[in-house]
C-alpha cells in the first residue's frame, strides 16, 4: 500500500511517499478498506510543529 510519511515538522517538502506491506489482522481484529480520507486543522498544526 502507499503511505505518506513525515519524519520532521515542516511544509509539504518534508512529506515522503513510500510503499508498505498491507498488515494482516491479528485474531479479533478486522481489516477496513478506506475509500476516502482527509485531514483537519489539528493534523496540519501537528505536522507543522505548532502543537
Amino acid at each position: 500500500m502507499k503511505v505518506v510519511l513525515y519524519r520532521e515538522h515542516g511544509g509539504p517538502e518534508v512529506l515522503e511517499l513510500a510503499e508498505r506491506d498491507v498488515p494482516e489482522p491479528e485474531p479479533g481484529e478486522v481489516r477496513v478498506r478506506v475509500a476516502v480520507s482527509g485531514i483537519n486543522p489539528t493534523d496540519h498544526h501537528t505536522r507543522a510543529g505548532i502543537f
